[in-house]
């Protein structure tokens, strides 16, 4: 090929510049460590702090239950990428997808669903719509938490509804169970065959809950239920797996601890600043993403209390 004395020049000059200019930072990678947990029975375990660039957003527990479908996969994690990654494990190690499952509406547990975009993904009706209500605004909050872990994601809701009751794909019996108190709906799932159950972020186990939607009443009435449900073992929605019922006390408890102190607070009269100041209630100070968890808490539920105490305020408000 022959090159004009211009394009000698140029190219020779880009030679000269090219390695000076700064490196390009690889893009951060999610690096999944899948662990059998039951017999077809997949867990990955989110990390237990709070969203932030040290973790992509991979702060929520998925799951994949093989069956001779494809894997039905129980949430789809906290981004495109990550959700991406997941897809790749289920079409190398599972035979695909057959359908996805969101258990609810905060976002680490559906804004990987592009990557199984072309398989149904279902979720409770109130979800679906909190999905579609919420999408924007999550997802700016996100790209600015999360930075370049967050390219390429476009929030997609559920497609399909998922139904209480008996769901059976590619040969592998399920229970869904349509509660509701983390959220508005809070989808449970049981794998009839190991008797695993996936109760979403309505079990927390040694991380600090989440309040923004939460109604703590029809939250621990719901672990009521699940704690009447046999089960071989159990998925909360961040924690570990365990075959026994400590994040169903662990939850309870902290539940009744923090109506506690948020009621004690506004009936003494407290800001909601002398409320955060107070910090996290002792027993449960060490939890993971606490106390950041926990101021977050206060902010999202005082009004809720603050009615209550001051019900001539509330009116006129």
């Amino acid at each position: 090929m022959n090159l004009t004395r211009r394009q000698i020049m140029l190219t020779g000059t880009a030679a000269f510049i090219l390695p000076t200019l700064p490196a390009v930072a690889a893009a951060p990678d999610y690096r999944l460590d899948p662990q059998e947990i039951a017999d077809g029975v997949w867990m990955f375990e989110g990390a237990t702090e709070s969203f932030g660039r040290g973790n992509g957003g991979a702060i929520c527990n998925i799951v994949m239950i093989a069956t001779q479908g494809g894997a039905v996969v129980i949430d789809t994690g906290g981004t495109h990428r990550h959700g991406t990654a997941l897809r790749q494990f289920a079409d190398e190690r599972l035979g695909g997808v057959a359908l996805s499952l969101n258990t609810h509406h905060h976002p680490d547990h559906w804004f990987g669903n592009q990557a199984f975009a072309d398989r149904p993904i279902l979720s409770l009706p109130p979800s679906r719509q909190a999905q579609g209500d919420s999408a924007q605004a999550l997802a700016d909050g996100l790209y600015r938490i999360l930075g370049s872990w967050m390219n390429g994601t476009a929030p997609l809701p559920a497609t399909d509804d998922a139904v209480n009751g008996p769901l059976t794909i590619g040969g592998r019996d399920l229970t869904l169970l349509a509660l509701s108190g983390h959220s508005q709906a809070d989808l449970v799932i049981r794998d009839n065959r190991t008797g695993t159950l996936i109760a979403g972020d309505l079990l927390f186990l040694n991380r600090a809950p989440s309040f923004p939607d939460a109604n703590i009443a029809t939250w621990a009435a719901a672990i009521t239920t699940i704690s009447e449900i046999p089960a071989s073992g159990y998925v909360p929605g961040h924690g570990p797996y365990h075959r026994d019922s400590r994040a169903m006390g662990q939850t309870q408890h902290y539940l009744q601890a923090m109506d506690a102190r948020l009621r004690g607070a506004a009936n003494n009269g407290l800001t909601p600043l002398e409320a955060l100041a107070a910090g996290p209630m002792p027993d449960y100070a060490h939890l993971g993403a606490n106390p950041e968890e926990y101021r977050r808490s206060v902010i999202q539920r005082w009004r809720d209390y603050e009615r209550r105490t001051l019900p001539l305020l509330s009116s006129v408000g």
